[in-house]
């Protein structure tokens, strides 16, 4: 899916390509994530609307239209933007929604497990859907600041990982950025929050912001087409069984909770007996 930088970058192109635009075509190929709050046929109510503003929130993508209204997009696991121009490239069979704009260019959305979910509302019913209303703090306003997220970790007796992921506290990081920001803050992914150390926090802070920084600007730099996930610049996640570009150690992978997290034992070594300690597996 889409992440916190991702998202930034894709925020970045659709205002720069879709704002001002009227939408002269709508094509739903599947309607099963589509949730419609004002009554209506989709094509209808987006037909000749201006897309007045393109803005993330999480990781939500908002479009405001000129009529009262929004288009709220949440690509979850598998979800996917594209812009394509007039006429070019067929759609492929996971094609949820299309949305084709004066100027001739193309938005797509496409999902192959169907898990996303786009709401039509009015903008006062911002408040009703569901994971935005509940959102925590947007990891890139000034409200995140180490006085803030000190009182969110405060308390927590779950996993650190599943504190990152957790969308209600922290709006929002995803499972790579998880990933790299532990290794960042050389903590072990199964570190329980109640056990972190004022310095282990502290230092979590700033890799939270430190790695959401370095990797807006990896794929600002590489500007690639908003559908490209630009992920090779890693130094963890998708590389177990790699060597740790740190110390050489091998990379390897544990299960946390329902998803699976990549770490290095050395730079990141447990507080804690565990089943495995991968710190004595050879490699």
């Amino acid at each position: 899916m889409p992440e916190l930088p991702d998202l930034v970058h894709i925020e970045a192109v659709l205002a720069r390509e879709v704002c001002g635009l009227r939408i002269v075509e709508t094509r739903v190929g599947d309607p099963v994530v589509l949730r419609l709050m004002v009554p209506g046929p989709l094509p209808t109510l987006l037909h000749g609307k201006r897309i007045t503003e393109v803005k993330r929130i999480g990781q939500f993508l908002r479009f405001s239209l000129d009529s009262d209204l929004v288009l709220v997009m949440n690509a979850m696991l598998t979800g996917r933007y594209a812009l394509v121009g007039d006429g070019k490239r067929r759609a492929g069979k996971n094609l949820i929604l299309a949305l084709r704009f004066e100027s001739g260019v193309e938005l797509r959305y496409s999902d192959e497990t169907r898990m996303g979910k786009i709401y039509v509302a009015e903008t006062r019913q911002l408040v009703e859907i569901p994971g935005l209303r509940d959102l925590g703090v947007d990891l890139l306003s000034p409200e995140f600041n180490l006085e803030r997220f000190r009182a969110l970790a405060a308390g927590r007796r779950d996993q650190v990982r599943q504190f990152l992921l957790d969308k209600t506290a922290l709006a929002s990081i995803g499972n790579a950025y998880a990933d790299e920001i532990l290794f960042a803050a050389k903590l072990h992914p199964k570190t329980f929050c109640n056990k972190l150390l004022p310095e282990d926090v502290d230092r979590l802070f700033a890799a939270v912001r430190d790695t959401l920084a370095w990797a807006i600007h990896e794929i600002e730099t590489r500007a690639q087409p908003i559908e490209i996930k630009v992920r090779d610049f890693l130094k963890v996640r998708g590389r177990a069984g790699q060597r740790c570009l740190v110390c050489d150690t091998v990379i390897r992978r544990v299960r946390v909770g329902r998803d699976d997290a990549c770490f290095c034992p050395t730079c990141q070594p447990t507080q804690r007996k565990l089943f495995v300690d991968f710190s004595k597996l050879p490699g």
